[in-house]
């Protein structure tokens, strides 16, 4: 096989891309070209034969699908030079007519070399032979003269001029006769009806429009309608002519039109415009109605409703105009109505009624309860607002007949008692839970005049006073109060009179066994109108408490003199300690080690001043800092046996209470950094000054401080990393114990500063 033969390489072509058709002048073919691509054809277009020509010159198709009938050059044209031309022949030729034809068309499309001639733009019908032919195209035998062909030609289309031209003929019969019947509509309209052009012109009038304005059907091809319409509606008129001239429509729309005398009348006007065959507006047609005694009837009825409108608009209930029936809709309500469920008054206008409602078909059943009874009052409706919430609206609604008795609407009047029913309900439930409260209650709760005369009596005051409910209803409060307590709660009922609210007291009332029974009261005023009218007393039995009372008060007596006893054993057992350790010193010859019994004795010293202080202080939890510093301090400086003379102690403590938790810890860290700068900061007797100051600051946080102005601990010693005991000690208390922040300066001497939080 040899790919230079010409049909092996047309096989190969359309294997590889596909089939390229050419489509000429076939409107009806759109559905089957989309199906021609999505089956993997491509596809291209002629608007007649001579363009269909030069695509083929340009391009290879492997089929045409051409109309018969078309201008410049036809199908069979097309297809007969196809056919003539040698290197275009083999090209499948299929006509699909689109206009009627009989059985010489089809055969004279044969003879010219077509291939396949249909009649049908159905894609499911038309496809399938398509592509039969398309795949497996017949041989073509030319017509062997021209002649032959013209003549045949020739006879066809005067055949199909002649079937045009009847069908022409029949057209302008048919039209003819629309043509009357439309005059004969255009001249008996009821309304005056005018033909225009484009821009404006009459052209005909019928002779209602002469008898609306006065002028005749010469005068009126004279004007434009900008010669009859009232010179205000004009800018308007030309908007609408605009409009007609985009394609849009007009709606009914009123304006005034001047008569031939200069009168001016109010008129109704439909306008349209009328199309050509290419679409766009050749006519206008406008039909005028006189409205002029309906706008009377208009006026009349306006300057009655305005009235009404008035008196309506000014009420603060909700009025409405209601069609009855499920489908009712409103037809008027006034503006208190449309706020009440939140609408606009044309929002609402669009509603079905049964919109309103909470359940829709609470609305039938008040519709059918008005149109029996013919009038309902005060009826409870459940409706609902435009954002859903519920209102409950108190209706009165009357049904509106007319005069053949037909229900034509319901006029209504619609209260918002939705707060009002709230207020209902909750006073009820408030007075339910108030009666269950009272009456279930364990105080005694009475309510007195202002004479104290009982008034009302709960049963938790028949056990506490022994008097049942009766026998008190007839008594006076001063009957139950001692006369001891009797200043106090004169007291108390007069200001409770005043109008203030009486705090608890404590008092002792006599039952009706003649016991006494420790109470605590307090009271109320009752206003009515704005004045007191009574006072509520409640009233607790408190004996249990104060027995309980009694009982913690003894148990904090033993508890205070328990805890005395044990912060003044553990003081006195660590001044043991301390005096042993000041026996043993008189027995050790080594200095180094007599100073670190001396540091023991000061550290045990620190924390005993604190059993001591808690031991004198009256809160046994806390103790006053300031005065357990000042004794820390100066013992320190006194057990060193230092002169205030050469080291000057300098104290800033405020007055603030810590307990031993916190005391112990800040005692030691004091005694540490105090003795290490009487001990190291002031070698060869130098003169210098040691400081002590502890301050709240930052809220619950406490600052301690202990400076000198001596020679600085050298910068080579960390606090956390050194032999040195006391510092350990320091670091440790202040990290660990206090839970604090330690920081040191070098500058001028050495400067300690510890913080850390109390609860």
């Amino acid at each position: 096989m040899h790919m230079d033969h010409p049909e092996v390489f047309r096989l190969c072509y359309q294997a590889v891309i596909g089939m390229n058709l050419l489509i000429v002048n076939n409107q009806q073919t759109r559905h089957l070209e989309s199906v021609l691509e999505k089956e993997g054809y491509q596809v291209k277009t002629a608007c007649h034969g001579e363009e269909a020509l030069s695509l083929l010159q340009k391009e290879h198709f492997d089929g045409i699908i051409s109309d018969v009938f078309m201008p410049v050059m036809d199908g069979f044209q097309l297809c007969r030079r196809v056919k003539s031309h040698d290197s275009l022949k083999r090209i499948p030729f299929i006509f699909l007519a689109s206009t009627s034809f009989d059985d010489g068309d089809e055969w004279f499309a044969k003879t010219v070399g077509c291939n396949l001639f249909l009649t049908t733009s159905d894609p499911d019908t038309v496809f399938p032979q398509i592509k039969k032919v398309l795949q497996h195209p017949k041989e073509f035998t030319e017509i062997s003269e021209e002649k032959e062909f013209l003549q045949e030609y020739s006879a066809r289309l005067k055949k199909k001029f002649d079937s045009i031209l009847e069908q022409m003929e029949e057209t302008q019969k048919k039209l003819s006769q629309s043509e009357k019947k439309y005059q004969n509509l255009f001249e008996g309209a009821h309304d005056a009806t005018f033909i225009m052009d484009t821009e404006g012109g009459h052209i005909e009038a019928n002779k209602r429009a002469s008898e609306l304005l006065g002028y005749t059907l010469e005068e009126f091809r004279e004007l434009s309608f900008r010669e009859v319409v009232v010179s205000s509606y004009i800018p308007d008129s030309e908007e609408k002519l605009k409009l007609l001239h985009q394609g849009e429509d007009v709606p009914i729309y009123e304006k005034e039109f001047r008569t031939k005398d200069g009168k001016a009348i109010p008129v109704e006007v439909s306008v349209s415009g009328i199309k050509d065959e290419s679409g766009r507006i050749a006519y206008i047609q406008s039909i005028v109605r006189n409205i002029e005694e309906r706008k009377k009837a208009e006026q009349a009825l306006q300057e009655s409703e305005e009235k009404y409108r008035s008196l309506v608009e000014n009420v603060n209930v909700g009025v409405y105009r209601a069609t009855p029936g499920k489908e009712g809709k409103f037809v008027d309500v006034n503006q208190a109505f449309a706020k009440m469920l939140g609408y606009t008054k044309e929002e609402i206008l669009k509603l079905k009624v049964s919109d309103t409602y909470a359940n829709p078909k609470d609305r039938k059943k008040f519709s059918e309860k008005v149109s029996t009874q013919g009038v309902v009052k005060n009826e409870e409706l459940h409706l609902k607002r435009k954002d859903k919430t519920s209102l409950i609206g108190s209706d009165t609604a009357a049904a509106v007949y007319d005069t053949k008795g037909i229900l034509l609407y319901f006029d209504g009047i619609v209260e918002d008692i939705t707060e009002r029913k709230k207020m209902e309900e909750a006073l009820k439930e408030s007075e339910g839970k108030y009666r269950t409260l009272i009456e279930n209650s364990k105080d005694s709760i009475v309510i007195i005049d202002l004479k104290g005369n009982v008034q009302f009596a709960n049963k938790a005051t028949e056990e506490l006073t022994g008097y049942t409910m009766e026998e008190g209803a007839h008594m006076n409060v001063r009957q139950i109060t001692p006369l001891k307590y009797w200043p106090k709660s004169l007291f108390m009922l007069k200001k409770a009179m005043s109008g203030e609210p009486v705090p608890y007291f404590e008092s002792v009332i006599k039952r009706k066994d003649n016991r006494y029974v420790p109470v605590e009261s307090g009271g109320q005023a009752i206003f009515r109108d704005g004045k007191v009218v009574g006072i509520q007393i409640i009233t607790r039995d408190i004996t249990e408490r104060k027995q309980a009372e009694e009982q913690i008060k003894a148990s904090l007596r033993e508890k205070e003199v328990l805890l005395k006893e044990i912060h003044h054993r553990v003081k006195n057992n660590m001044q043991i300690i301390s005096s042993l350790l000041n026996l043993q010193t008189k027995y050790i010859k080594d200095s180094q080690l007599l100073e670190v019994f001396k540091d023991i004795q000061n550290r045990i010293h620190s924390m005993a001043l604190v059993h001591e202080n808690l031991y004198q202080s009256k809160d046994l939890a806390s103790i006053n800092i300031k005065e357990y510093i000042e004794n820390l301090t100066h013992s320190l400086v006194q057990s060193w046996r230092i002169g205030s003379s050469r080291i000057a102690l300098k104290l800033d403590v405020e007055n603030v209470s810590l307990g031993s938790d916190h005391a112990i810890p800040c005692g030691l860290i004091i005694n540490e950094l105090v003795s290490n700068s009487l001990k190291h900061a002031f070698p060869g007797r130098k003169k210098g000054e040691i400081t002590v100051s502890l301050h709240p600051c930052c809220g619950n946080e406490i600052e301690l401080v202990v400076k000198d102005d001596g020679v600085g601990i050298p910068e080579d010693i960390d606090f956390r990393n050194t032999q040195s005991l006391g510092l350990c000690l320091v670091t440790i208390l202040a990290e660990d114990q206090l839970d604090g922040k330690i920081k040191v300066e070098r500058t001028e001497g050495t400067e300690v500063s510890i913080t850390f939080r109390v609860a």
